[in-house]
């Protein structure tokens, strides 16, 4: 029987799904067979007959063979009987019966093991749900006839993987869908498509699993919408693994997907900030900006709520991915407006929050306590693993604390600034000076896998702050706003070190020759020609106004030009475009400048400029902070060793 075992097995292997459903009805045509006796009257059949068997010839053109003594289960229409082969290993199969003598049709299972009945055009046998590593299930075989010649063909599906996880002791094989695939199985062929019934939609198999080897299991032919895999050691699971549709075909089966342990999968619970203007003064403060949502702009979906559907993977090839969730939404880090007292403009945070790839990424720990990531752009940023806990704020008087319940990524945020005119409110907090993040992480549970409708991703947004400006009104003839009288129309954000301020050069005039005073009454004519988009294209004419000169930008005290500074307007008439999105204007020369409309406008260091109501200004950037001079907070220090900005405001 062990031989007939092995040979069923391999010929399985050479029969498709569609052979498993369409079993041909086989008519023989040999004297053997009742039927007309070609010599005269036909006789009448006592009901003695053999059948001879055979499988199909596999794939690779082998022929299996039946070994002495195997038997079978028949069945007549009448009633079932086990049949012994008579024949020699290697020769065709003979197996001599009695059958009821109105028989019309037989159907017969391979091998006639224990535990298996037929009765009636149903086979029935147990293939159980709870398994042992070594279980070995009768692969068994079925053929349909109205003759005696019985073709067998595979009636069940070996379902093959392995487990990539060390130590494993257990492993749940389940359908998505339902379909019934142990327990007792019963399949009626009383039409050409058999039906399968079984109890249980799920194996479960227990064993020490050898990594990586390759192991099998059997279950009734047929298609399934999906499974679940899930993986043990002891009690506790370490791979969740979700397939999709499979066809079990009969005999052939299916080679699954390996199931490897699960890639840690977070989600974001909580954004404990510290932040806020002087905390030796009490004015500092802690809390959950996730419990903030109205402090942020929530156009289109992406307030700071849209993180609560995210997924987070760390992923042990140091691949990062931040699944944006079923909403396809990201944060975009913009404070309010409407909760901004300052200006009630939103405010663009991303150059301070945005401290996590978007999309995909890489991530490192060396030490398990830091850990870097590394932005699609090449950014990195640097957080520190901490776990749940307290912990205390440096320089807090009272002391302040954080407390955290979930392990933390702990960023210290850059480039805040200190607002005292709003220490003790959300804006200072938030907008003006966040000084530390705990970003609180919950583990999803051993076995978890981001479902599909989650796995998208929102990298590419792009915030574009409304401007309040009437892009028509810049078609005309503008002068240099306050003419030679304060508050004047020319600055510049000028100084060493990291305090900076605006100051007019015409309020300074002292420093310059008397040409200081043929700027301000110049002009700027602006025709527009085009939009393209978000760009505006046209032409402008810088010209030298009423007194018919311009400024020659040499300081007095060297004679020295700073041209290069100061002499940024084409003369004459030029061209120029201007992206009405990232308000940057392109001028005939190649100098680029920032669009200014009205309004509070912000520089390094959170200098600021206010651009009356009507008017725009034009801010060129001449060059980023430098280091401390010893002429520190003179104006040569503003305007020939750090000129940082000169800005130009225009009024109609």
């Amino acid at each position: 029987m062990k031989k007939l075992m092995m040979i069923l097995l391999s010929a399985a292997l050479a029969f498709s799904c569609g052979d498993m459903i369409e079993i041909p009805d086989v008519t023989d045509e040999t004297p053997e067979t009742p039927g007309t006796n070609p010599g005269g009257e036909t006789p009448a059949f006592d009901g003695k007959i053999t059948f001879s068997a055979t499988f199909e010839a596999l794939s690779d053109g082998t022929q299996p063979s039946w070994a002495g003594g195997d038997n079978i289960l028949l069945y007549d229409g009448f009633t079932a009987q086990t049949l012994t082969n008579t024949a020699d290993f290697g020769t065709l199969a003979k197996f001599p019966a009695t059958v009821n003598k109105e028989a019309k049709a037989y159907l017969a299972v391979a091998p006639a093991a224990e535990g298996l009945n037929l009765e009636g055009t149903t086979v029935s046998f147990t293939l159980p749900a709870a398994r042992t590593l070594d279980y070995d299930a009768t692969l068994y075989s079925v053929a349909k006839s109205t003759g005696n010649q019985l073709f067998f063909r595979p009636l069940m599906s070996m379902v093959s993987y392995t487990v990539n996880v060390e130590g494993a002791t257990k492993v749940v094989f389940k359908t998505v869908g339902g379909e019934k695939i142990a327990g007792e199985v019963s399949i009626d062929y009383a039409e050409d498509t058999p039906v399968v019934a079984a109890v249980s939609d799920q194996v479960e198999i227990t064993g020490n699993f050898e990594k990586g080897k390759l192991y099998s299991f059997a279950v009734p032919a047929g298609d399934i919408s999906g499974y679940t895999a899930i993986v043990y050691v002891g009690e506790a699971e370490k791979a969740h693994i979700t397939g999709e549709a499979v066809e079990l075909a009969a005999g052939l089966g299916a080679q699954l997907p390996a199931f490897t342990s699960d890639i840690p999968t977070y989600q974001i619970v909580a954004l404990q900030l510290w932040g806020g203007t002087g905390p030796e003064y009490k004015c500092t403060k802690v809390y959950d900006i996730l419990k903030k949502p109205g402090c942020f702009n929530n156009e289109d979906g992406r307030g700071i709520e849209a993180l609560l559907d995210n997924y987070y993977l760390l992923k042990e090839d140091g691949t990062f991915i931040n699944y944006a969730g079923e909403d396809g939404r990201n944060w975009w880090f913009v404070y309010s407006g409407e909760q901004n007292p300052a200006n009630h403009k939103d405010v663009d945070l991303r150059a301070m929050y945005d401290l996590l790839p978007l999309s995909e990424g890489k991530w490192f720990t060396e030490d398990g306590q830091n850990i870097t990531f590394t932005k699609a752009d090449g950014t990195v940023t640097s957080a520190k693993l901490a776990p749940a806990g307290t912990y205390t704020m440096e320089n807090t008087n009272p002391e302040l604390a954080v407390t955290t319940t979930h392990l933390s990524l702990v960023f210290d945020i850059k480039g805040g600034k200190d607002n005292w005119d709003f220490p003790w409110q959300d804006y200072g907090v938030i907008a003006c000076h966040p000084r530390r993040l705990f970003i609180e992480l919950e583990k999803m549970p051993d076995g978890f896998v981001v479902p599909e409708a989650s796995k998208t991703f929102d990298a590419d947004f792009e915030y574009i702050p409304p401007v309040d400006f009437d892009w028509e009104s810049l078609e005309g003839s503008w002068n240099v706003y306050g003419g030679n009288d304060s508050p004047f129309g020319i600055f510049v954000l000028g100084g060493s070190g990291d305090d900076p301020a605006f100051v007019s050069p015409i309020e300074k005039s002292w420093d310059w020759n008397d040409s200081i005073w043929k700027e301000s009454d110049n002009g700027f004519v602006i025709h527009l020609t085009g939009l393209n988009g978000t760009v505006i294209s046209g032409t402008t004419n810088w010209w030298s106004g009423n007194d018919g000169a311009f400024w020659d930008y040499v300081w007095k005290g060297t004679g020295e030009s700073l041209a290069q500074y100061y002499d940024k307007i084409p003369k004459g008439e030029k061209s120029f475009t201007l992206d009405v999105a990232t308000l940057k204007m392109t001028l005939g020369n190649g100098n680029e400048a920032r669009f200014l409309t009205p309004g509070v406008q912000e520089f390094v260091y959170g200098k600021t400029i206010t651009i009356p109501d009507g008017c725009f200004g034009l801010a060129f950037h001449n060059m980023d902070p430098i280091a401390a001079t010893s002429q520190r907070w003179t104006d040569v220090d503003r305007f020939v060793n750090a000129p940082l900005e000169y800005v130009i405001i225009f009024e109609k």
